[in-house]
Order: C-alpha cells, then structure tokens, then sequence
C-alpha cells in the first residue's frame, strides 16, 4: 500500500495533528523502516502458541482483510508511534485496508466501541491497546464475530495463566525488567545522597503498577550494595497524560518534598512533566535525576540537553509492527507464539546503539514525516 493511500485511509478515521516528539525500542541494528525483532528471554518451557486459522490457501489476497489499530488519545505523540509501526507493517504485507480507529479523547469504552463497529463491519484483525481487564468483554465480543485479536505493550496474563477469552496472542517488554534496570541506575547515582524519590503514574494499570513496584522493591535491596540509607521513596501519584496537569502535580509534589532528589516517572510524558517541574520549582538541571519513558523526539531531546537523565525506550513501534505480523501469519493458516517478551532499553546520553539517542531520533523523525 503506498503512504497516500495510509495517508486519506488516517484522514477518514482520525484527527491528524503535527506531533512534537515522543518514542520506540527493540535489539542492535534496525532499518528505518523495518524494525529488528528484539530478542525473547529464553522461557523455562516452551511458549504456548496461539491456534491457527484455517490455512488461507494459494489465493489468499491480504487486500481482502480488513485490519485495524484501535486505541484511546489516538493523537498522542506516544501512540502515533505504535500507530506507525502497525500501519507500516500492514503496508509491507500487502493490507491495502488498515486503519486508526477509537477516540481522540481519554475514554477507553469509547475505544472498546470503535473495536466492536470494526467487528460488525466484517473487520477481521485487531491490535486493541488495552490495559486492563475493563478491555476482557469487548475482546471476548469481537472474537466471537471473527475477529483476530492481539495486544501488545500490556501483559494480560491472569492468575491461572491463561489469557482472556478471545485474545489470541500478547506481547510486551517486562516492566519488572526495566523498574529494576532504572532503580540500579538511580541507586548507583545517588549513592551517598540523602533526599527523597518520586513515583508517578499515569494510571494505575498492570505494567505501570508492575514497573514502579519493581523500582521500590530493587532500589530498598540495592542499601548495602550502595549508601542509600538517607534517601526515603514516596508513595506513588497519578500525573495522568495532559502534559499541562501533570506538570502541575509533578510540581506540586516538588514544593511539598524539597528535599527531591530522584523521580521515576512511567508515563509518556514524563520526562517532559517532571523536567519543567523541576525548572518551575528553580531547580537546576540534573538537580534531580529525572528518568521517565519512551524515546519521543520530545523526550530525546531534553535526553540531550541534560534535563533528564534516562529515558526508557519501550518498544512502541516494535511490538506493533510484529503484531500485525502475528496477525498476517494467522490468517495464512501459520501458529505464533502466545506470549513473546520484547527488550526495553535504557537510553542515556552517552549510551550506544539501542541505548543511545541515534536509533530512537531516527524513528522518532519517522514519526513526525509520517503524519504531518
């Protein structure tokens, strides 16, 4: 499918918005256009995989399937990543109809009814950006109409094991993995320092809860390794996504805690929120080391001037490339794994290759061409 075509395809769906910066992530050397596929954690066993469709035959024409990446905020710089690399995976594999549906707004059940108006509409592959149980009805809905459905970025794997009904495969990096790798790089920095760190959210939903529990529980078992006897862990707070608010709040928690000398911030935007706080409260850059997520053009370049300190690269475009991929490969009759782990680099200034500033500008410059 040519990018004129992707193009009126997002005009008939969405609002288009020039965005300013934000994200992606995945292993050592990737194209511009195509992403590396991070690689998996070696499992203890064998991965389930998802069961396959009817073999599609010789005359399987993708152009025939109609696909669809639905998710709330759709004109948020972070999503406008993971829209890119669905939309230019369905490009690659021949899907003439792939398209951006939900809502501009924050309103997930609004979401979940663009997912079910795709279903009645004869859709027939879904990536649903879905955090959270409330997304288990919908899911269970659309699949029963024929729909494939998979999720990245959220890990919706329940007590027992099993995935919700209908969710055909699940992929994301483990947020337990980079809350730990973020709370080593915090301690080693502040070793010796006395102070307190933030902890904010943008809601509380599996992976941010995930991410900042791990921080807590790795950063307490690094006191002994490092002098962190003097340094006290707030409870975590919700920034939510409006850049605006959440400053506030980042800044609120400032001049409530002068004595802030850390904050770890797994939304978006929070290197963003948490650096202009920072500046509003008088603080100097890297007075407090600030470490937020995903690498957006927003976000690399504060990254680089020094205004924070770490970035952690989620694997936006990745893991939504290789899910219509997954998607693809069901459709012609292949299996794929149920659950696939993904790589979440630490980007710093000085870092190299996946954890350095290069590989994520040039996605981020994708983004910004891509749908002005």
């Amino acid at each position: 499918m040519k990018k004129t075509t992707l193009k009126k395809l997002m005009a008939l769906t969405l609002s288009m918005a020039m965005i300013f910066g934000m994200a992606a992530c995945g292993s050592k050397e990737a194209p511009a256009e195509t992403p590396t596929e991070a690689p998996a954690e070696a499992p203890a066993e064998e991965p389930a995989e998802a069961p396959a469709a009817e073999p599609a035959g010789d005359d399987f024409n993708p152009a025939d399937y109609s696909v669809a990446i639905c998710m709330d905020s759709m004109n948020h710089p972070v999503h406008r990543i993971v829209q890119l690399g669905f939309l230019k995976a369905a490009e690659a594999l021949g899907y003439e109809n792939a398209k951006v549906i939900g809502t501009e707004g924050g309103d997930t059940s609004e979401a979940f009814a663009a997912a079910e108006a795709f279903a009645a509409e004869g859709g027939k592959g879904l990536l649903l950006w879905a955090g959270d149980s409330s997304s288990y009805n919908t899911i269970a809905s659309v699949a029963s109409q024929g729909v494939t459905v998979g999720i990245p970025h959220f890990r919706h794997t329940q007590d027992d094991g099993s995935y919700p009904e209908g969710l055909a495969f699940n992929m994301a990096c483990d947020p337990v993995l980079y809350g730990k790798q973020v709370a080593e790089l915090m301690a080693e920095k502040l070793d010796g320092k006395e102070g307190s760190i933030a902890l904010t959210q943008n809601t509380k939903n599996v992976t941010e809860n995930a991410a900042t529990d791990s921080f807590t529980e790795t950063f307490k078992s690094l006191d002994g390794t490092y002098d962190l006897s003097k340094i006290k862990i707030l409870d975590v707070q919700l920034e939510g996504a409006v850049v605006d608010q959440a400053t506030a709040i980042n800044l609120a928690i400032i001049q409530a805690n002068p004595d802030l000398i850390g904050a770890f911030g797994t939304t978006g935007n929070s290197p963003v929120t948490w650096a202009d706080a920072a500046s509003k409260a008088g603080k100097a850059d890297g007075e407090i080391f600030i470490v937020g997520m995903d690498a957006t053009e927003g976000n690399l370049d504060y990254l680089e001037q020094g205004k924070v300190q770490a970035v952690v690269a989620q694997p936006l475009y990745d893991e939504a490339y290789k899910t219509m991929e997954y998607l693809d490969k069901i459709f012609r009759g292949e299996t794929v794994p149920e659950w696939t782990d993904l790589e979440a680099p630490v980007v710093t200034k000085d870092g190299e290759g996946k954890n350095g500033l290069a590989f994520h500008r040039d996605i981020a410059a994708q983004v910004e061409e891509f749908f002005k």
